[in-house]
């Protein structure tokens, strides 16, 4: 990796086998192994579900190189199952890919789903220095930031309420607000935005388009809304069925991908 690049995939492939891989306990799964075995139905299986044999397994990401450079904005969309979100997972860590390689420079800010990162049981003012402890900042520095964190998210009122009692929306306005504003030079947002309201995904849109200008943060953006990518990203990768099929400028990516 050179110096102003922050993430380097390589070949990076991710397999999923179809179906069930363990039923929980051991009893259990030696039941299903036996049952195969003898050639009979599974007892354990679903009712209704099919059954996948042992070669049964599905490309999610299939031979995908990609370089991103500190400061872009960079849009990744395709259509469902295009292998999208697994892409943003194995950059989190949340799984590990197959084959091939992924490396990154810098501390990592991920907003895979609604509530990613947050404990029900914790408020949010809790939760807010939690996940400023899991990216590695102290207390102190955490609370230097916790007043403007929670002015953007709006939540002022319910800050010291459990977030198991949030809403959607109450969610992704805290989630975002922390992601943005602790020390993080990655930022990763998987579709969690269409939860928000229109108001706030334009707040939103213009806080990472500063963030990556005045502070050369990096973001990565998944949507299926065609008007933020068009307003948000400086570039734009399409996916399609687990292959890169075009990286660039971000019009014709959405004419690729409409079409």
């Amino acid at each position: 990796m050179n110096e102003n690049c922050v993430i380097k995939a390589e070949h990076l492939t991710k397999e999923y086998r179809l179906g069930a891989i363990g039923n929980g306990t051991l009893r259990r799964d030696l039941q299903s192994w036996y049952a195969r075995k003898r050639g009979r139905e599974d007892p354990n299986r679903r009712i209704g579900a099919r059954q996948y044999t042992k070669g049964d397994s599905f490309l999610a990401l299939d031979d995908v190189n990609i370089t991103i450079n500190r400061g872009e904005r960079v849009g990744i969309i395709g259509s469902n199952g295009a292998g999208k979100s697994t892409f943003l997972k194995i950059l989190s860590r949340v799984t590990s890919p197959t084959s091939g390689s992924i490396m990154f420079r810098g501390r990592i800010a991920s907003m895979l789903e609604v509530g990613t990162g947050f404990h029900p049981e914790l408020t949010g003012r809790e939760n807010i220095y939690l996940n400023g402890a899991i990216l590695g900042m102290s207390k102190s520095e955490v609370t230097s930031k916790i007043d403007e964190i929670i002015s953007f998210s709006e939540c002022e009122k319910f800050i010291d309420t459990p977030v198991k009692r949030y809403s959607s929306g109450m969610f992704v306005k805290l989630a975002f607000s922390v992601a943005a504003h602790l020390d993080a030079e990655i930022m990763i947002m998987d579709e969690v935005l269409a939860v928000g309201d229109m108001k706030f995904q334009q707040k939103c849109v213009q806080k990472m388009r500063r963030l990556a200008q005045d502070e050369n943060r990096t973001v990565l953006y998944v949507s299926h809304n065609m008007n933020t990518i068009r307003e948000l990203c400086s570039r734009c990768i399409v996916l399609y069925h687990g292959k890169k099929v075009f990286d660039g400028d971000v019009d014709p990516a959405v004419n690729l991908y409409l079409s």
